[in-house]
Protein backbone atom coordinates (compact mmCIF):
# COMPACT_ATOMS: atom_id res chain seq x y z
CA UNK A 1 0.00 0.00 0.00
CA UNK A 2 2.88 2.53 0.96
CA UNK A 3 4.56 2.24 -2.84
CA UNK A 4 1.54 2.42 -4.34
CA UNK A 5 0.98 6.09 -2.43
CA UNK A 6 4.17 7.19 -3.15
CA UNK A 7 4.01 5.89 -6.84
CA UNK A 8 0.55 7.70 -6.85
CA UNK A 9 1.48 11.27 -5.22
CA UNK A 10 4.35 11.05 -7.92
CA UNK A 11 1.89 10.76 -10.26
CA UNK A 12 0.12 13.35 -9.36
CA UNK A 13 3.05 15.71 -8.55
CA UNK A 14 4.38 14.73 -12.17
CA UNK A 15 1.05 15.67 -14.01
CA UNK A 16 0.75 18.87 -11.82
CA UNK A 17 4.19 20.09 -12.77
CA UNK A 18 3.25 19.43 -16.31
CA UNK A 19 0.12 21.39 -16.33
CA UNK A 20 1.78 24.41 -14.95
CA UNK A 21 4.58 24.14 -16.92
CA UNK A 22 1.77 23.67 -20.35
CA UNK A 23 0.25 27.23 -18.78
CA UNK A 24 3.75 29.22 -18.10
CA UNK A 25 4.61 28.24 -21.69
CA UNK A 26 1.81 30.00 -22.96
CA UNK A 27 2.60 33.34 -24.54
CA UNK A 28 0.98 36.61 -23.30
CA UNK A 29 -1.76 37.60 -25.85
CA UNK A 30 -3.15 40.68 -27.15
CA UNK A 31 -7.04 42.08 -25.26
CA UNK A 32 -9.68 43.82 -27.38
CA UNK A 33 -9.20 47.55 -26.47
CA UNK A 34 -10.96 49.15 -23.56
CA UNK A 35 -13.42 51.94 -23.88
CA UNK A 36 -12.29 55.39 -24.20
CA UNK A 37 -11.28 56.73 -20.80
CA UNK A 38 -10.99 60.21 -19.22
CA UNK A 39 -9.76 59.80 -15.73
CA UNK A 40 -6.95 61.75 -15.37
CA UNK A 41 -6.57 63.69 -17.98
CA UNK A 42 -6.02 67.22 -16.54
CA UNK A 43 -8.09 70.36 -18.56
CA UNK A 44 -10.11 68.18 -20.44
CA UNK A 45 -11.50 68.65 -23.19
CA UNK A 46 -10.41 72.23 -23.80
CA UNK A 47 -7.03 72.41 -22.28
CA UNK A 48 -4.92 68.72 -22.18
CA UNK A 49 -0.99 68.86 -21.99
CA UNK A 50 0.09 65.95 -24.01
CA UNK A 51 2.92 65.10 -21.58
CA UNK A 52 0.68 65.14 -18.32
CA UNK A 53 -1.83 62.86 -20.67
CA UNK A 54 1.44 60.83 -21.00
CA UNK A 55 0.46 58.52 -18.04
CA UNK A 56 -3.10 58.11 -19.20
CA UNK A 57 -1.84 56.65 -22.43
CA UNK A 58 0.36 54.36 -20.38
CA UNK A 59 -2.47 53.03 -18.36
CA UNK A 60 -4.50 51.89 -21.69
CA UNK A 61 -1.62 49.64 -23.38
CA UNK A 62 0.46 46.73 -22.18
CA UNK A 63 3.36 47.66 -24.26
CA UNK A 64 5.94 49.70 -21.63
CA UNK A 65 8.68 50.86 -24.80
CA UNK A 66 7.13 54.61 -25.72
CA UNK A 67 8.36 55.53 -29.21
CA UNK A 68 7.49 58.63 -29.35
CA UNK A 69 4.40 60.89 -29.81
CA UNK A 70 2.49 63.81 -32.06
CA UNK A 71 0.61 66.43 -30.88
CA UNK A 72 -1.33 68.30 -33.64
CA UNK A 73 -2.96 72.03 -33.16
CA UNK A 74 -0.88 72.85 -29.99
CA UNK A 75 -1.71 76.27 -28.94
CA UNK A 76 0.96 78.24 -27.77
CA UNK A 77 0.48 77.40 -23.82
CA UNK A 78 0.96 73.70 -24.82
CA UNK A 79 -2.58 72.37 -24.96
CA UNK A 80 -4.40 70.71 -27.10
CA UNK A 81 -7.96 71.85 -27.80
CA UNK A 82 -9.63 68.34 -28.01
CA UNK A 83 -13.65 70.07 -28.20
CA UNK A 84 -13.54 70.54 -31.85
CA UNK A 85 -10.86 71.38 -34.67
CA UNK A 86 -7.74 69.08 -35.60
CA UNK A 87 -6.75 68.93 -32.19
CA UNK A 88 -5.55 65.57 -31.13
CA UNK A 89 -2.41 63.22 -29.75
CA UNK A 90 -1.14 59.68 -31.00
CA UNK A 91 1.39 58.07 -28.65
CA UNK A 92 3.10 54.93 -30.02
CA UNK A 93 4.49 51.91 -27.63
CA UNK A 94 5.97 48.51 -28.36
CA UNK A 95 8.20 46.22 -26.00
CA UNK A 96 11.25 45.02 -25.17
CA UNK A 97 11.85 42.12 -27.86
CA UNK A 98 10.03 39.03 -26.79
CA UNK A 99 8.29 40.45 -23.94
CA UNK A 100 4.33 41.68 -23.41
CA UNK A 101 1.50 39.91 -25.40
CA UNK A 102 2.58 38.11 -28.20
CA UNK A 103 1.24 35.99 -31.15
CA UNK A 104 -1.05 32.64 -30.46
CA UNK A 105 1.13 29.52 -30.81
CA UNK A 106 1.13 26.06 -29.32
CA UNK A 107 1.72 25.33 -25.99
CA UNK A 108 5.61 23.91 -25.45
CA UNK A 109 6.79 25.25 -28.95
CA UNK A 110 9.00 28.36 -29.55
CA UNK A 111 8.59 31.26 -31.16
CA UNK A 112 9.75 31.53 -34.87
CA UNK A 113 11.29 35.04 -33.70
CA UNK A 114 11.30 37.68 -31.18
CA UNK A 115 8.33 40.24 -31.40
CA UNK A 116 8.06 43.74 -30.71
CA UNK A 117 4.82 44.18 -30.72
CA UNK A 118 2.94 48.08 -31.67
CA UNK A 119 0.11 49.81 -29.94
CA UNK A 120 -0.95 52.68 -30.85
CA UNK A 121 -2.92 54.88 -28.05
CA UNK A 122 -5.12 57.83 -29.09
CA UNK A 123 -6.17 61.42 -27.31
CA UNK A 124 -8.89 62.67 -29.16
CA UNK A 125 -12.50 64.28 -28.64
CA UNK A 126 -13.91 61.24 -26.55
CA UNK A 127 -10.84 60.99 -24.48
CA UNK A 128 -8.10 58.10 -24.36
CA UNK A 129 -8.63 54.91 -26.22
CA UNK A 130 -6.12 52.12 -27.89
CA UNK A 131 -5.91 51.18 -31.36
CA UNK A 132 -6.48 46.84 -31.45
CA UNK A 133 -2.98 45.59 -30.50
CA UNK A 134 -0.17 44.44 -32.83
CA UNK A 135 1.53 41.24 -30.81
CA UNK A 136 3.55 40.25 -34.45
CA UNK A 137 5.18 43.76 -34.94
CA UNK A 138 8.75 43.04 -35.70
CA UNK A 139 11.61 44.53 -33.41
CA UNK A 140 13.21 47.52 -35.07
CA UNK A 141 16.17 46.13 -37.53
CA UNK A 142 18.59 48.61 -34.99
CA UNK A 143 17.45 48.01 -31.58
CA UNK A 144 17.20 51.26 -29.73
CA UNK A 145 16.35 52.07 -26.32
CA UNK A 146 13.38 53.09 -25.40
CA UNK A 147 12.48 56.96 -25.12
CA UNK A 148 12.96 58.71 -21.28
CA UNK A 149 10.00 60.51 -19.63
CA UNK A 150 10.10 64.24 -21.70
CA UNK A 151 12.19 66.57 -19.44
CA UNK A 152 10.37 69.47 -20.91
CA UNK A 153 7.19 70.02 -22.03
CA UNK A 154 5.07 71.24 -25.53
CA UNK A 155 5.10 74.57 -23.69
CA UNK A 156 8.84 74.74 -23.85
CA UNK A 157 9.01 73.91 -27.24
CA UNK A 158 6.57 76.38 -28.37
CA UNK A 159 8.69 79.26 -26.19
CA UNK A 160 11.44 78.51 -28.20
CA UNK A 161 9.76 79.17 -31.81
CA UNK A 162 7.94 82.84 -30.23
CA UNK A 163 11.89 83.43 -29.61
CA UNK A 164 12.29 82.96 -33.01
CA UNK A 165 9.33 84.65 -34.31
CA UNK A 166 6.51 82.24 -34.66
CA UNK A 167 3.04 83.70 -33.84
CA UNK A 168 1.32 82.58 -30.86
CA UNK A 169 -2.42 82.70 -31.99
CA UNK A 170 -1.14 79.38 -34.38
CA UNK A 171 -1.35 75.95 -33.88
CA UNK A 172 1.69 73.81 -34.02
CA UNK A 173 2.58 70.05 -34.51
CA UNK A 174 4.68 68.88 -32.03
CA UNK A 175 6.34 65.28 -31.89
CA UNK A 176 8.28 64.03 -29.36
CA UNK A 177 10.88 61.27 -31.10
CA UNK A 178 14.33 59.49 -30.99
CA UNK A 179 16.68 61.75 -33.18
CA UNK A 180 19.83 60.53 -34.34
CA UNK A 181 21.47 61.73 -30.80
CA UNK A 182 18.83 61.21 -28.88
CA UNK A 183 15.54 62.10 -27.09
CA UNK A 184 14.24 65.27 -29.33
CA UNK A 185 11.57 67.28 -30.30
CA UNK A 186 9.91 68.37 -33.70
CA UNK A 187 8.51 71.67 -34.03
CA UNK A 188 6.03 72.58 -37.42
CA UNK A 189 4.05 75.87 -37.58
CA UNK A 190 1.95 74.30 -40.91
CA UNK A 191 2.24 77.05 -43.70
CA UNK A 192 5.25 79.43 -41.89
CA UNK A 193 9.16 78.31 -42.31
CA UNK A 194 9.47 77.96 -38.51
CA UNK A 195 10.08 74.69 -38.19
CA UNK A 196 13.27 73.11 -35.88
CA UNK A 197 13.95 70.49 -33.73
CA UNK A 198 15.40 70.51 -29.87
CA UNK A 199 17.35 68.32 -27.95
CA UNK A 200 15.09 66.29 -25.09
CA UNK A 201 15.99 68.33 -22.49
CA UNK A 202 15.21 71.88 -24.67
CA UNK A 203 18.29 73.03 -23.88
CA UNK A 204 19.62 73.77 -27.43
CA UNK A 205 18.65 73.22 -31.07
CA UNK A 206 19.80 70.23 -33.20
CA UNK A 207 21.57 70.67 -36.45
CA UNK A 208 19.23 69.04 -39.69
CA UNK A 209 22.06 65.76 -39.47
CA UNK A 210 21.16 65.64 -35.27
CA UNK A 211 17.49 65.75 -36.01
CA UNK A 212 16.95 62.60 -38.40
CA UNK A 213 14.12 60.38 -36.88
CA UNK A 214 10.32 60.28 -36.16
CA UNK A 215 7.88 59.08 -34.29
CA UNK A 216 6.93 55.42 -35.53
Amino acid sequence: MLGLVIVAVTFLATLSLSWWAKVESRPEVSEPPGPPTTEGLEGYPTDVDPVQALAVARSVTKRSVLRGFVAEAVASDGTVDLSEGPGRVRYSFQSLPGEGPQPPREPGTLARRLYCGRQNVHLRKEGMVADPDIPDYPCPARPTDALPEPRCGTRDVWRHAIARGARSDRLARIEYYRARVGPAWRFELPGTPHRFSLYGDCGRRLTPPESIGAAP
